[in-house]
């Protein structure tokens, strides 16, 4: 064991001193075989009350809930200290970003919990993990002084090594070790293997059955890695033999299926993705189903650096991510990526799923839940359900849903409650949405008859609420509902099948297993974070083509109402307005009547006609002072279109650019550099404002991709004071508020 010398022991006395705000990691670097573990462990018999946690084999998440369950078991009032062994070999499978994970996530970001300090040291290898480098708080361990990485070897041998090391997974079946050396040029019998093996036994070790291998160290391993890489063609042939061999097997989980299948359910996400074969790998719902979900996240990591595509069924992957999904069985995994796979109406996919022969504790019978990861309206949503009930119709009971569009809650407060029926069977709407002004909690006869007569009959309705402590159904004897992510608020039993209702719209399930029981629901959000992150999401079509000219006047009045626009001819143009493609946008597109949003209201003239007014702080009586601020952006003319913020909206008619005349003190008064561009933004924003995102991480990626197509509209509109309002968040509380996105509440 290495000794901990004076200057470093003096070094992590300092650390251990210092504020909880000035602490960071202490870092524990040294190249392989540097006795970095040992250190640590030195630590702990100097410090007794330090928790030492081996990361090798366990994802960030897992380290985190040991790191959770640590603390809750110390004594109070005393910090928690961890000594972080093997970050560099984290991850279930050797290619992996779980040691990133924990290096540059958990560590540093776990400093308190519960109310309790918590302190990491954590050891790192450099050349597989990056370290949080602070000088002053570190210890870099010398190289040994004898080799430890990898031997020469004759070709031969070397081939089979590197085959060895190409594996994911540490203990390696000889079948799979087989199959990975013909997949690397190299073929040979798997009893050829083992008794090369048995040769080697300074560099593998053999189990006790002689039937799987592995390397004596991980950091052989590793060595062997760098000594022997593999290109994308191996990992290309090894996924072709892997799936070969599992594909076309009985029907049922790989895992259940001998060794070839227990790897491949577990590695071949990660095979895939070297081999750059991981998009068609899940857009196959026959293999997406046996794949684990921790290994297909680790696998689109390394697939996506720069983020999932938008709309993919990777960016369905990510999704289900964030939502804190975290399947307790392969059945419950594929039960929810065929729920997603229906939401996001790839019928092809969900049938893919279903064919694989996996056994499903339930089942998605039909879906009007918004998938996330999609800006804008969907057309047949639900929209978000705030109240669930049923009603007697005349084919029998039927779903009533309600959401609360109240507005003017600051000021002027009209009550307001979207009401529609749906046919419980199907989902499919009875009636249309009807506006009504009482809730249905408030009086409604048919919701509260029904929530009285709560398991009177054989055929009655039992209605149950989701709670961060799971299902609450009472005293009912029906199968529970499935494990569900937070934005599921609420269900209803009807018709031998569950009708699930919350902030994304509602669908149904039907229990296939009589196992599912009370448990507590999903987290939140993912316990350290998503594996992966959206690419930028590309600007919508509706939108794009507008602005390359083509008509705009129909996406406009999509969303401010049929006939809104009102064109000009060219005799009703004023004079003054010289700009072409203003001119052009007024007799072709035509101005839009807007009002109460976005604190802009725009009323086009019973005549059709621009006044031309003069820019404010022109006149002589106007102070000295003030005409220095109000100074005119151009010689004009200007032309008021309507107001914008307190202040009015003019058209610069010499160059077609807008400005807000700056009336109520803005120091900033460009609003947009042409007609077209200043419209195209303002449809965004109300399209935006108008979803309803089922999660604020979903929320904030539309809101950020948003921003970014302003900045490609407008960059300078977008930087403006106004629009950076806007594109920040700033609540309008207007009159065509529906209150479609609540805030943080729906983490």
């Amino acid at each position: 064991m290495p000794e901990i010398n004076a200057e470093d022991w003096a070094r992590i006395e300092i650390w251990r001193e210092l504020p909880a705000r000035q602490r960071r990691v202490f870092s524990v670097m040294g190249p392989a075989f540097s006795g970095k573990t040992a250190y640590l462990r030195a630590v702990r018999d100097r410090w007794p009350s330090a928790i030492l946690i081996d990361c090798r084999g366990m994802s960030a998440d897992t380290v985190a809930t040991r790191m959770r369950e640590e603390c809750r078991a110390a004594p109070d009032g005393r910090p928690c200290v961890f000594l972080l062994a093997n970050v560099q070999y984290a991850g279930e499978v050797l290619t992996s970003t779980e040691p990133a994970r924990v290096a540059e996530i958990l560590a540093p970001g776990f400093r308190r919990f519960e109310g309790r300090e918590v302190w990491v040291m954590a050891e790192y290898d450099p050349d597989l993990v990056a370290p949080p480098r602070v000088a002053e708080y570190e210890v870099t361990l010398p190289a040994p002084t004898t080799a430890g990485g990898a031997a020469e070897e004759e070709p031969a041998a070397a081939s089979r090594l590197g085959a060895l090391a190409a594996a994911e997974l540490r203990q390696v079946p000889l079948s799979v070790w087989e199959l990975l050396a013909a997949a690397g040029d190299a073929p040979t019998t798997a009893q050829a293997l083992l008794s090369f093996a048995e040769q080697q036994p300074d560099v593998l070790v053999v189990d006790e059955d002689r039937s799987s291998v592995a390397f004596r160290s991980e950091a052989l391993l590793h060595a062997w890695r760098r000594k022997q890489p593999w290109d994308s063609a191996a990992q290309s042939r090894a996924v072709e033999a892997l799936v070969s061999a599992t594909a076309h097997g009985r029907p049922g989980l790989w895992s259940q299926q001998g060794p070839l299948g227990r790897y491949a359910a577990h590695a071949l996400p990660m095979h895939a993705a070297l081999a750059g074969a991981l998009p068609r790998l899940v857009d196959d719902g026959r293999l997406l189903a046996q794949c684990s979900a921790t290994t297909l996240r680790g696998g689109l990591a390394i697939a996506y650096p720069d983020g999932v595509p938008y709309a993919s069924v990777a960016a369905m992957l990510h999704y289900l991510e964030v939502q804190g999904i975290s399947p307790s069985s392969q059945g419950e995994w594929v039960a929810w990526l065929h729920h997603a796979a229906l939401r996001a109406r790839r019928a092809e996919l969900a049938e893919q799923l279903l064919d694989a022969g996996v056994p499903l504790p339930w089942r998605t019978t039909w879906t009007r839940w918004r998938p996330m990861g999609i800006f804008g309206q969907i057309e047949g949503e639900a929209g978000r359900v705030d109240e669930l009930g049923v009603a007697d119709g005349e084919s029998g009971l039927t779903v009533v849903t309600a959401r609360d569009v109240t507005t003017g809650r600051n000021a002027y407060r009209k009550d307001r409650y979207i009401r529609q029926v749906w046919v419980p069977a199907t989902g499919e709407p009875a009636s249309a949405p009807v506006e009504v002004r009482a809730s249905l909690s408030e009086g409604d006869p048919a919701w509260s008859t029904a929530r009285r007569s709560v398991g009177s009959e054989a055929s009655a309705v039992t209605f149950a609420e989701h709670t961060d402590s799971g299902w609450q159904l009472g005293a009912s004897a029906l199968p529970h509902p499935p494990n569900c992510p937070s934005a599921v608020t609420q269900g209803l039993y009807v018709d031998g099948q569950w009708v699930l209702a919350g902030v994304g719209g509602l669908f149904a399930v039907s229990i296939q297993a009589a196992g599912i029981v009370a448990q507590d629901t999903y987290l939140k959000r993912p316990l350290v974070a998503a594996h992966t992150r959206p690419a930028p999401w590309p600007l919508p079509p509706s939108a794009s083509a507008p602005l390359r000219g083509d008509s705009m006047r129909n996406w406009l009045e999509e969303t401010f109402g049929a006939g809104t626009c009102h064109r000009l001819t060219e005799d009703q143009l004023p004079q003054g307005l010289s700009d072409r493609a203003a001119r052009s946008f007024l007799t072709e597109t035509g101005l839009p009547e807007i009002g109460d949003f976005l604190h802009l209201a725009i009323t086009p003239r019973g005549d059709s006609s621009l006044p031309e007014v003069a820019w404010p702080g022109r006149g002589r009586d106007v102070p000295r002072q003030r005409r220095a601020r109000s100074e005119a952006p151009s010689s004009g003319p200007f032309y008021e279109l309507g107001t914008w913020m307190y202040s009015r909206l003019l058209l610069d008619g010499s160059t077609g650019r807008l400005f807000r005349d700056t009336t109520g003190g803005s120091p900033d008064p460009v609003a947009g550099s042409s007609l077209r561009q200043f419209f195209a933004m303002v449809r965004l924003y109300d399209e935006f404002r108008r979803t309803h995102f089922p999660y604020v991480i979903d929320h904030k990626d539309a809101q950020h991709s948003l921003a970014r197509w302003c900045e490609q509209i407008d960059d300078v509109a977008a930087r403006a004071e106004a629009w950076t309002l806007i594109l920040e968040g700033h609540d309008f509380d207007d009159s065509t508020w529906d209150l479609a996105s609540y805030g943080d509440e729906w983490v």
